[in-house]
């Protein structure tokens, strides 16, 4: 028995495939090369006005990302992925980084061209587990690494541990608390931000504004009042079109930059322009976005799984040329959980912590596609 979702989703593969087929809007080559005016890369074209061995801090102008070049606020364009694994793995060693994360970290920067990666990790693991110590030492090295090869971290708060990552909403207690105490740590780090809690759900806006709130008043009491923080959209940091009401925006508490999280089952047919102009494209002119996580695959499974190679990146291009038109940062999903971007360094998939992601395997057409576009849009 075929079934109503069934055929929308075969008659949507069958158009998709079409118009990237037949040299529609979709293919790379038609994809915007970023303006002059537009930073890529932050170290290298505000290297005469920086410190060296340091990046200029995020901040927003308007509705922009931006740095601060010497005395001009100048717009930024930045482009990476996500290193899951620490949000359900208790420490570096768990979640395939080896003892030195330089060394995975070059490679994202050298091989993939990224200058910015998003780190998945879990509350519980950084503040009650018996290895909390070691685990926040991890954190530290990763970010340590970070600088010294002149990327930018988003530290992403992505639930409590392998058993507590698709909550709702923070704890409105222990979640401020634990911000706080990671204010005080690496709020002084110009090249990090937060994310503050990774794909809220099923609560009103003004709920969940209430309690991004809250978070944000500790992050800035505790000292981090430059810090870049990330709010998520609802619909599990997907929906931000409450934004379009000025009231449910965030203000007076620093700088704030709202996530949107696009896979291609958010809607039945899957989600392409029109949705997307609808959830974030269009707040997208009013306030800064950040597009936190998106990916798709030849799979089928729910929301990431296209069903065949030619579809998911058919896909993945027409976003990813949506993404450049409004030169939204980026991030994909992710080195380290499904669906990957690399096989892991046997040939095989990715599995934490025997077989790591090799940045030198990425997948087809998910990795691939990802890794052509960052280093054409890189630099």
């Amino acid at each position: 028995m075929i079934l109503p979702a069934q055929v929308a989703r075969w008659c949507w593969l069958l158009s998709i495939l079409a118009l990237w087929a037949c040299g529609g809007t979709v293919p790379e080559d038609a994809m915007p090369d970023p303006a002059r005016d537009v930073i890529t890369d932050p170290q290298r074209q505000c290297a005469a006005t920086t410190a060296p061995g340091s990046l200029p801090r995020l901040t927003i102008a308007g509705a922009q990302l931006a740095v601060r070049c010497g005395d001009v606020l100048r717009p930024v364009w930045l482009k990476g992925i996500n290193r899951s694994g620490l949000q359900h793995k208790n420490g570096l060693l768990p979640a395939g980084f080896g003892s030195d994360p330089s060394a995975e970290l070059r490679r994202w920067r050298d091989e993939w061209q990224v200058t910015v990666i998003r780190l998945p990790f879990g509350q519980s693991y950084y503040t009650t587990y018996a290895e909390a110590l070691k685990y926040r030492q991890g954190i530290a090295d990763i970010i340590a690494a970070a600088k010294s090869l002149g990327l930018y971290v988003v530290l992403d708060l992505h639930g409590y541990d392998a058993n507590g990552l698709n909550i709702a909403q923070p704890d409105p207690a222990t979640t401020p608390a634990l911000w706080a105490d990671i204010a005080r740590t690496f709020g002084g780090e110009p090249h990090v931000a937060f994310d503050i809690w990774n794909e809220p759900h099923s609560v009103s806006w003004v709920t969940w504004k209430a309690n991004a709130e809250r978070i944000l008043g500790a992050i800035r009491s505790a000292g981090a009042s430059e810090t870049l923080v990330v709010v998520g959209g609802l619909d599990w940091a997907y929906d931000l079109s409450p934004l379009a009401e000025p009231e449910h925006r965030i203000t007076g508490l620093g700088p704030v930059i709202y996530a949107t999280h696009p896979y291609p089952w958010k809607t039945s047919p899957p989600a392409m322009a029109s949705e997307w102009d609808v959830r974030f494209g269009q707040v997208a002119r009013d306030v800064p976005v950040l597009v936190g996580e998106y990916g798709a695959d030849e799979s089928n499974e729910m929301p990431v799984g296209l069903g065949s190679k030619a579809a998911a990146r058919a896909w993945l291009l027409s976003l990813q040329a949506y993404i450049d038109e409004r030169r939204l940062s980026s991030l994909a999903w992710s080195g380290g959980d499904l669906p990957h971007l690399t096989l892991g360094g046997n040939g095989g998939p990715v599995v934490l912590p025997n077989n790591p992601p090799d940045p030198g395997r990425p997948t087809d057409p998910f990795g691939q596609t990802v890794q052509a576009w960052l280093r054409r849009s890189g630099g």
